[in-house]
């Protein structure tokens, strides 16, 4: 059997995973886009995007757009493989960033084995991420077993189980893991009750509370709806984020129908077409109409793209006394469409941007939990500092993009 780590042995994002069987069964895990803009690529693989069709499967762990983004342009005979909810919310993502999705994919369901051919077996396992329902991959093939962990932490809300789903799993005779903090301290990550603690005191400070943050990270919005609701605030979810909390049957994920729960439409959608309007806008009419602001009292999930929206709220004396909370990666301050969002709101008076925000990757305590595995070989991916697992768990091998690895 053999690994090759396509693309991601030294960069975040964007990583592709071959595993090939004695018998030439061939599967990859994962095909999203790059994360940095300046070598974005629609990557060419023969057999997978062109070309006859040479591999058996393709396996997609969650719905970032870093690990999914890509497999519209995957050849139509190639199952793809995706949980439910994962590709619910890809092709709403999609939809709103006018996108191609790729429509026919194949449901995966967690602890339940799928068969490649009678050669692969492939067992999805629910895990902890800033992505809802994101799945860490067990593979068994010629009589070994990797363990693909995805994207993966401890701090959010289900992260207890994570060491009991490693217990679970066993051992391993390979593990591809994730290193994305690899490259910064040795901090273990604040979990998101914590931070939710911390972000209570804005919640009371404030009157109007504005949220940027990214609508897949539903244990975010689950924190900020609660601190919403014991702050007495009405909580306003924009236009996109509703529509992905409606999709998750999940009772415990705030969305349209909840208490002190509205929806605003941004003014970017009404020029958009009836279908869409009927589809991702009707819906919602009714949470738009009922919003309330007496006292001046909310919370509200913004987008960079709704600056003509403060401006509304502002010139109608709906913001007095209020704060933005930055809650995404530090980076994509560096983008310019969200630095300059941050620079205009100033003059809307916003007194404050606060960042209250924690990893949804894994520290170094939560990566160390790999070492009950005892696997024979730690390959890692999605970091650019792969070294530093050299001293974190046993048996690492510090491998190239394209470089075969035997087991």
């Amino acid at each position: 059997m053999e690994v090759k780590i396509l693309k991601g042995t030294n960069q975040i994002g964007g990583c592709i995973t071959e595993i090939t069987s004695k018998k030439g069964t061939k599967i990859i895990i994962d095909f999203g886009e790059d994360l940095d803009d300046s070598i974005k690529t629609n990557i060419d693989i023969d057999g997978l995007t062109s070309g006859n069709k040479k591999y058996d499967a393709v396996f997609i762990t969650h719905s970032h757009t870093d690990h999914i983004g890509l497999i519209n342009n995957i050849l139509d005979d190639i199952p793809v493989y995706v949980e439910k909810y994962s590709k619910k919310i890809y092709v709403l993502s999609s939809v709103f960033t006018h996108k191609k999705a790729r429509l026919k994919t194949t449901h995966m369901y967690f602890k339940t084995p799928i068969n490649i051919k009678d050669d692969i077996i492939v067992t999805p396992y629910l895990v902890d991420h800033s992505s809802y329902n994101s799945s860490m991959l067990l593979i068994e093939v010629d009589g070994k077993k990797i363990l693909h962990t995805g994207d993966y932490r401890s701090n959010g809300l289900k992260g207890n189980d994570f060491e009991l789903t490693l217990k679970e799993i066993g051992h391993v005779d390979m593990i591809i893991t994730e290193g994305t903090s690899l490259s910064k301290n040795d901090e273990e990550n604040e979990t998101e009750e914590a931070l939710m603690k911390r972000v209570e005191e804005a919640f009371k400070k404030y009157n109007q509370v504005f949220i940027l943050q990214s609508s897949t990270n539903i244990d975010r919005i689950v924190g900020f709806y609660n601190t919403a609701i014991k702050t007495n605030k009405n909580f306003i979810q924009d236009l996109f984020t509703a529509n992905i909390t409606s999709s998750l049957k999940d009772k415990n994920v705030p969305k349209p129908g909840f208490p002190n729960l509205y929806v605003w439409i941004p003014t970017k959608y009404n020029k958009k077409s009836l279908k869409f309007y009927k589809k991702y806008i009707m819906p919602f009419k009714k949470y738009s109409k009922m919003i309330s602001y007496k006292d001046n009292n909310y919370a509200l999930m913004v987008k960079n793209t709704m600056l003509d929206d403060l401006k509304k709220l502002y010139n109608k004396n709906h913001i007095t006394n209020a704060c933005l909370i930055y809650s995404m990666w530090n980076g994509y301050k560096e983008k310019e469409d969200i630095n300059n969002f941050l620079d205009k709101i100033k003059e809307l008076g916003i007194k404050e941007v606060i960042d209250y925000h924690t990893s949804g990757h894994a520290d170094k305590k939560t990566i160390e939990l790999l070492n009950s595995l005892n696997a024979k070989k730690v390959i890692p991916i999605h970091t650019t500092n792969p070294e530093k697992l050299t001293k974190i768990l046993n048996n690492v091998v510090l491998v190239k993009d394209d470089e075969v690895i035997k087991l």
